[in-house]
């Protein structure tokens, strides 16, 4: 049983074949919730008249969430392709590969968009973390 759980080493990749075709590596993340994948719904069930249970498997987007320190490099990777799908009025495609070695283990999210990111970090004492959320069709661990 492994006694290592961090998440310091995990290493976490995207590729944009629109924009970033070789791909590139996100740093520099925020100390706290580094990444985090939503629950998944599932199914879709119903409660038939007389009591009934039913249940179905359906599909629905994966939502993966990254926290970056304001100074990270790939943050800048993010202003450039926000700014590339808002100059074109496009959404690209993209794919991210997590590898966490406490767990020896590697998930591809694919076929997946940059759903939703903080252009700009949060002015406090000091500048707070920017959240980018993806959303994709699929996770395998693998």
């Amino acid at each position: 049983m492994p006694i290592d759980i961090t998440s310091a080493n995990s290493k976490l990749r995207c590729t944009v074949p629109a924009l970033f075709p070789t791909g590139f590596d996100f740093d520099d993340f925020a100390a706290d919730r580094m990444f985090e994948t939503a629950a998944l719904q599932m199914k879709e069930d119903v409660m038939s008249a007389d009591g009934k249970y039913h249940a179905g498997f359906i599909f629905n987007p994966v939502e993966f969430t990254i926290s970056l320190s304001p100074t990270s490099e790939a943050g800048k990777n993010l202003d450039q392709w926000y700014g590339a799908e808002r100059a074109t009025i496009s959404a690209f495609a993209c794919n991210l590969t997590l590898t966490v070695p406490a767990l020896d283990a590697t998930w591809n999210f694919v076929n997946g968009v940059l759903y939703s990111w903080n252009p700009t970090p949060v002015g406090a004492r000091i500048l707070q973390p920017r959240q980018a959320i993806f959303h994709f069709e699929s996770v395998t661990r693998s």
